[in-house]
């Protein structure tokens, strides 16, 4: 080799001994693209290729130094020459010429020599010796020759085609000669001949040390070399291939870092503005990849975690627990964030979040965050994570987010013992309190000291985790707190008074934000009233802006018993007292009725945002029902009713037409109410409301926007109807756990209100409750009874009304097989399964019948129906029952009612039935031919010609000569085969019906009836 490696690698110079620099070259071949080796390459020989120009120009002013090189080199090695011209022409270093194998000189001419002559033309020529003749295979210019060979070495012999020396050109002395190699001899073997008459002729050769080699030994040699060389040339390849896929990967990785550092970029809590580029570099590094299959859930709402998450790649919905069910309130898909306060505090998660898609989700530890982040950008990323908990205090929340940031900063921060007393019940705060570290509880003496807005049904303390706040009623209007506040672990609190948070603002704006603190707890005072509380935020803004504030002076009298209410008060600051006497009886002397009078009296009222008189926004002639007396000089929201009328009067009017809450079932008070109920909802275009089979307890009115509903058939999804502002669905949910009996998207952008089940049972009586579910129970006829599904509405209402209810616990046997049954049952609530002969062959849910075919003719049950939940209710009815819900007269019309229902229901079974409209049922059962067969008689024979489908109404039929596996199928099915020979109404190529023959007997195997299609009606419809 020329070249061993760098300078700092060449043996000498490394260290170490030749097997590490030979490991050390290697690793820096290894680390060196072919560009760079290319440039050391040319940075290291070219000092000596300039060197050996200028020598060689000097002897040889026509040959190219570089292919000299090149030629002595392959020579060297054993390799092949390449096919080139070392004579430089017109100034070309190197030319192609065609080389064909030529004789050697003679013997004589090869001994001719002149050594002057030749000194002339080569400028090296010295006397030749046997170690110079060697030398001149170790390389050229190592030593002289004179042109004189020893006698002792044996003539080459003759050049053949094909086999022998390749031959080169020289320009030597001006002179044209033949320069020929002998690369077989392991060395040089140098001839110059001339072509015509030279002044010399001149050949230098090594002697052969040893056996001369045979051609095929030749062969071998370059084979070998050529291996070395590819070898060499694959390894180099494998090296650049590596070096790609390094290089592809490590692209990958830095775009997927660049991607990564863009979804964190978008927490507040973590964008650059708040910590330096290579904290947020570190950052992005330690985001932990997962996955999740569809289904799965990420996080629980109510949990405490130390994570926040970001969607990399695929779909998630946010499930939120509302009345004790879980609901979907909204979907994030990739680069949305989600639990991103939990790095900073043990705030519990206030939703769950579940994958709907197979996800990728990034996930950033506290333990990671605090190991990289400084404390002085933690405590800004604090601040910010503050400024986020502000959007829960109304106080603060319409605030802009330079002014909550300044605030923020402002807390100040107090630590707290375990059971110590933060504060009591009758204490005034002047600050407000927000919970950083720890639990602390509040709880009141007595259910009466509770405000009016407090929830009859929750007990009189509160658990406040980290993010909780106390003292925003006593910050701005100098309120008691009305709870003893006890700290349960050691605790951290964040506060500040009124006073510090307008010295936050530059004094030009703290008026502004002063009105915004003032008018944001207003509308938060206003929403303490039921019928605002769920409200709309563009309805509920129409109607705080008509409210007033009013004050009436100690002792005033704001409203009288017995009075009619003009308006609702809202309470804002002061005391006042609802006295249970009329106006005279408070002007009583101190006496043996001021224990009386005392006892009667309520406690006084000193919370902002209690209300009073809110009757009048359900009833236009309602009057107080107390007396009510400001205590101190007192500060009041009034609204007049008016506003809130034109508001929920079109609200009333969209439950109105829903027939559960119509006018027939509730009055206008009880609907006002529910309006007060409504919740609203928000969804974006795409976004699925309900699902089909999913089970609910909500129904939803659309305020605005547009969407579609759609069914499932045969494994597609069919648009069935476009629901538009006014509309309602999944009214049944309220009533009964039946699944939803279709999907329902959002076409447009979607504003929806929603009554839970909750809602309704809390607002409206027993009784008509009772009647809601009897108007319920005429839908679910409608949906999934055959027999009842047609009958008119009053006639439903009636079989409702006479329908029992049951209660089945888990396991018992509601219908047994082998049974007569003439009832059959409507699940309400609960779960069934059915089995046949031990097995179980389907399930049924809340609002499904269950032996509704066989109670018409009080045919034996098909199937056992076993509970399979802990409780089962049904309403059961038995069909003489149904029949003595008609008047004198009426029965034979309702029975003919419900036979042709069941036969249509029989008819539209059939297989060439199925996706057929009601009317073109309705024309094949005109044509159909009742048949009654006594038991024993063959309704058709083996291999007769069949000339109409028989459909089983009422008995048995049993099946002779047919195939073995006849009727497997029908076992697995709840309602027993009812169709035979439909085999005849198939329709051949040219469109008519082919001629089928019966492959089995069917023979009555007791008295039944028989409903007969012919084939040639079976033509005329089906065609």
């Amino acid at each position: 080799r020329t070249l061993d490696g760098p300078p700092a690698f060449r043996e000498g110079e490394g260290g170490g001994g030749g097997g590490r620099v030979g490991r050390r070259w290697r690793r820096w071949q290894r680390a060196m693209t072919t560009i760079e080796f290319d440039s050391e390459m040319r940075r290291t020989l070219a000092p000596h290729l300039e060197q050996l120009r200028r020598e060689l120009h000097t002897r040889w002013p026509n040959l190219d130094p570089e292919m000299l090189l090149l030629h002595w080199l392959c020579m060297k090695h054993n390799l092949e020459t390449p096919q080139v011209k070392l004579r430089r022409e017109h100034g070309d270093a190197v030319g192609v010429q065609d080389f064909s194998p030529m004789p050697m000189p003679p013997s004589s001419a090869r001994l001719h020599s002149s050594g002057a002559k030749a000194k002339r033309g080569l400028g090296v020529l010295a006397p030749l010796s046997p170690a110079s003749a060697r030398g001149v295979s170790g390389g050229l210019g190592t030593g002289g020759f004179d042109g004189t060979q020893s006698p002792a070495f044996p003539s080459p012999p003759p050049t053949r085609p094909g086999l022998g020396a390749t031959a080169r050109s020289l320009d030597v002395g001006g002179e044209f000669a033949e320069v020929t190699f002998l690369p077989q001899l392991l060395g040089a073997a140098l001839t110059v001949k001339p072509e015509k008459e030279p002044p010399f002729q001149l050949q230098v050769a090594t002697p052969p040390r040893g056996p001369r080699p045979t051609p095929g030994l030749r062969t071998l040699g370059r084979l070998n070399g050529q291996v070395e060389v590819d070898a060499h040339r694959y390894l180099c390849r494998v090296d650049q291939m590596a070096m790609a896929r390094t290089n592809i990967t490590d692209m990958i990785a830095t775009m997927r870092q660049e991607l990564r550092g863009s979804f964190l970029n978008q927490v507040p809590l973590l964008s650059r503005n708040v910590i330096n580029d290579q904290d947020f570099l570190r950052l992005v590094g330690k985001l932990r990849p997962w996955t999740f299959e569809q289904g799965e859930t990420i996080i629980v709402e109510g949990e405490i975690g130390d994570k926040l998450f970001i969607i990399e790649r695929g779909t998630c919905e946010v499930i939120k627990t509302i009345n004790g069910r879980p609901h979907c309130v909204g979907q994030l898909s990739k680069g949305a964030f989600f639990g991103e306060i939990a790095p900073l505090y043990d705030i519990p998660r206030t939703a769950t979040v579940q994958t709907t898609s197979a996800c990728t989700a990034l996930s950033l530890a506290r333990s990671d965050l605090l190991a990289t982040i400084n404390d002085a950008e933690l405590e800004k990323m604090r601040v910010i994570a503050r400024t986020q908990v502000f959007s829960s205090i109304p106080l603060l929340n319409d605030l802009d987010s330079d002014e909550k940031v300044r605030i923020a900063q402002a807390l100040k921060k107090q630590k707290w013992r375990q059971n110590a007393i933060i504060t009591g019940e009758n204490h005034i705060t002047s600050r407000l309190y927000i919970v950083e570290h720890g639990t602390i509880l509040m709880e009141a003496k007595s259910k009466d000291l509770l405000p009016s807005f407090w929830p009859i049904d929750q007990e009189p303390k509160i658990v406040l985790g980290p993010g909780g706040f106390f003292g925003m009623r006593g910050l701005l209007y100098g309120a008691p707190v009305g709870f003893n506040i006890t700290a349960l672990t050691e605790v951290d609190t964040l506060s500040i008074s009124y006073e510090e948070i307008l010295a936050t603002s530059p004094p030009e704006d703290r008026e502004k934000m002063q009105s915004t603190m003032v008018m944001s707890m207003r509308h938060y005072l206003l929403r303490q009233i039921p019928q605002l509380k769920q409200m709309a935020e563009e309805y509920f803004r129409t109607i705080a802006a008509q409210a007033e504030q009013v004050t009436f002076k100690k002792w005033s009298v704001i409203f009288a018993k017995g009075e009619r209410l003009d308006s609702v008060y809202v309470l804002e600051k002061g005391m006042v007292s609802e006295h249970p006497g009329e106006r005279m009886a408070m002007c009583e002397l101190p006496g043996e009725t001021e224990e009386n009078a005392n006892a009667d009296a309520t406690p006084p009222r000193v919370t902002p945002g209690e209300f009073f008189g809110v009757e009048c926004l359900t009833n236009k002639a309602a009057t107080a029902s107390c007396t009510l007396v400001a205590l101190t000089d007192v500060t009041m929201l009034r609204l007049p009713p008016a506003a809130v009328w034109s508001v929920l009067q079109e609200e009333r009017q969209h439950i109105a037409r829903i027939p559960l809450l119509s006018h027939e079932v509730l009055g206008k008070a009880e609907q006002y109410m529910l309006v007060g109920k409504l919740k609203p909802w928000s969804f974006r275009a795409g976004q699925t409301i309900i699902r089909q089979g999913d089970i609910g307890d909500m129904l939803y009115v659309i305020e605005k926007g547009v969407c579609d509903a759609s069914k499932m058939f045969d494994g597609k999804e069919v648009a069935v109807s476009q629901l538009k502002k006014g509309a309602f669905f999944g009214e049944l949910a309220v009533m009964y756990d039946m699944p939803r009996n279709a999907t329902v998207t959002a076409a447009t952008d979607v504003e929806v209100v929603s009554l839970s089940r909750e809602d309704i049972f809390s607002v409206v009586s027993p009784e008509k409750i009772v009647k809601m579910r009897h108007i319920a129970c005429t839908q679910v006829f409608q949906q999934s009874s055959a027999l009842l599904q047609n009958l008119e509405t009053h006639e439903k209402i009636m079989i409702a009304e006479q329908m029992q209810s049951c209660t089945a616990k888990k396991g018992e046997i509601i219908q047994r097989e082998g049974e007569a049954e003439s009832r059959f049952h409507m699940i309400e609530k609960g779960e069934v399964t059915l089995m046949r002969n031990g097995k179980e062959i389907g399930k049924r849910y809340a609002g499904f019948m269950v032996g509704e075919m066989t109670a018409m003719f009080g045919e034996p049950a098909r199937c056992t129906c076993v509970a399979s939940t802990e409780e089962v209710k049904t309403l059961t009815i038995s069909m003489e029952s149904i029949y003595g819900t008609a008047g004198t007269g009426e029965r034979p019309a309702l029975e003919r009612k419900l036979l042709s229902n069941f036969r249509r229901e029989l008819i539209s079974k059939m297989p060439q039935m199925q996706g057929k409209s009601d009317e073109y049922i309705s024309a094949v059962c005109s044509y159909i031919e009742p048949s009654k067969f006594a038991k024993g008689e063959v309704l058709f024979e083996s291999g007769r010609k069949l000339e109409c489908a028989y459909i089983v109404e009422c008995g048995e039929v049993s099946v002779q000569g047919g195939p073995a596996d006849f009727g497997a199928e029908d076992r697995q099915r709840a309602e027993p085969r009812r169709l035979y020979g439909d085999e005849c109404l198939v329709m051949g190529a040219d469109g008519e019906l082919v001629e089928a023959r019966a492959s089995y007997s069917l023979v009555a195997a007791s008295d039944c009836s028989v409903l007969r299609l012919p084939k040639e009606v079976a033509q005329l419809i089906l065609k």
